[in-house]
């Protein structure tokens, strides 16, 4: 339905004259299904929590990673994450039957990724020519058959997960009819119960390619480029977990029983994969505790960002993120002139060291006592 009503990133288009446009986004949508099977069985999990879905986001809001994309920022090669928080949102206003104006709130909340190149244009085999679209603006592209990207699905939420959604907001537009969440929750809770094998607490919104070697655009459009670049973010705070610039502590937990944990080892040790992709652990991810803000205000900050917004924060403090392109190899750079960056490369970091926010908020200090010192009149002094 998303590809009929043109709601689409990354479409495959099969080379095949007499399809209708109804065949074609059926085969279409198969095709993305099929993709998105394969990448989900091979992927990492990952929870990223609060205060560092928080911080990714007001990262991305104050400035998209500068350094240009590359796979070595994943944190494996296929990935699902789900966020705290939402990371965005898509806003549609559409009109009903009766005329009325109606917005849909759709809020992001998870994504999955894998690596892109010629296997995965061709992985149905040479007897099904496929054209893969991107949409560049309103106008769509063909992609080269020598790209090479980081392929990305953003997933929404259902409205039975969104408790503080009113049972009147519209979620959906059926034949001009909107949708309620109230109805929507019922049409799941009927789907949940009659496909047990189908359901899932998720639902498939979008795609992306971020092609390696280039860079985001410095004001992305809202849209997938958008939470990308959120996300790009998330994989950069996920590499800093050691050193002065620590941001993140990562636990690894197994929700699996063990029937299930052993079925999952047996799987990767088969698919060749090894048992740290796609063996049932969840790698959950969140702020060390120097970084964290306090319980009360990440509460606010998180009341204020239901995915409609950028995170608002209250006050100033000591710890919002800035970007630092940190150089991977000194020598080279300064003792053999490589300033072209031909023979080595620098990597982006980083760095909660500046004090960032409304200058007409208050500063947030770690607290303490603050003692004040007055120095009295001198009595006289008679020598």
């Amino acid at each position: 339905m998303a590809i009929r009503q043109g709601v689409w990133s990354v479409l495959p288009v099969p080379n095949v004259p007499w399809l209708g446009a109804l065949e074609c986004a059926d085969w279409s949508a198969k095709v993305l299904a099929h993709q998105e099977s394969m990448r989900l069985e091979e992927a990492r999990t990952y929870s990223f929590g609060s205060n560092a879905t928080g911080m990714a986001v007001a990262a991305a809001a104050g400035s998209p990673p500068k350094e240009r994309i590359t796979a070595s920022r994943l944190p494996s090669p296929s990935g699902f994450m789900v966020f705290a928080d939402p990371i965005g949102h898509h806003t549609a206003q559409l009109t009903a039957s009766d005329g009325r104006a109606v917005e849909l709130h759709t809020p992001i909340v998870a994504a999955s990724w894998s690596l892109w190149d010629r296997e995965q244009m061709e992985h149905l085999g040479p007897q099904h020519s496929i054209t893969w679209l991107a949409r560049e603006g309103e106008e769509p592209a063909r992609l080269p058959k020598t790209m090479r990207a980081i392929w990305v699905t953003f997933y929404a939420a259902r409205p039975g997960d969104m408790p503080d959604l009113p049972d009147d907001a519209p979620v959906a537009m059926t034949a001009g009819v909107p949708v309620t969440a109230a109805r929507a929750r019922a049409r799941d809770a009927v789907f949940s119960r009659q496909y047990t094998d189908l359901w899932g607490p998720l639902r498939w919104y979008d795609e992306a390619l971020l092609p390696i070697g280039e860079q985001f655009d410095a004001e992305p459009q809202p849209g997938p480029h958008d939470w990308a670049s959120v996300l790009y973010t998330a994989w950069q705070m996920m590499q800093q977990q050691t050193g002065e610039t620590q941001l993140v502590d990562i636990q690894r937990r197994n929700p699996l029983p063990p029937a299930a944990r052993k079925k999952a080892r047996a799987k990767a040790r088969q698919s060749g994969l090894g048992p740290a992709v796609g063996d049932g652990f969840v790698h959950v991810v969140d702020l060390t505790a120097a970084r964290r803000p306090a319980k009360a205000q990440a509460e606010r900050d998180a009341a204020a960002s239901d995915g409609r917004r950028k995170v608002e924060w209250k006050f100033r403090w000591k710890v919002p993120p800035f970007r630092r392109m940190t150089c991977l190899n000194p020598r080279l750079h300064h003792d053999m002139q490589d300033t072209d960056l031909k023979h080595h490369d620098h990597r982006e970091d980083l760095v909660p060291w500046v004090t960032k926010g409304p200058k007409d908020k208050p500063l947030r200090t770690g607290g303490g006592t603050t003692y004040t010192f007055e120095v009295a009149d001198a009595p006289d002094v008679h020598l």
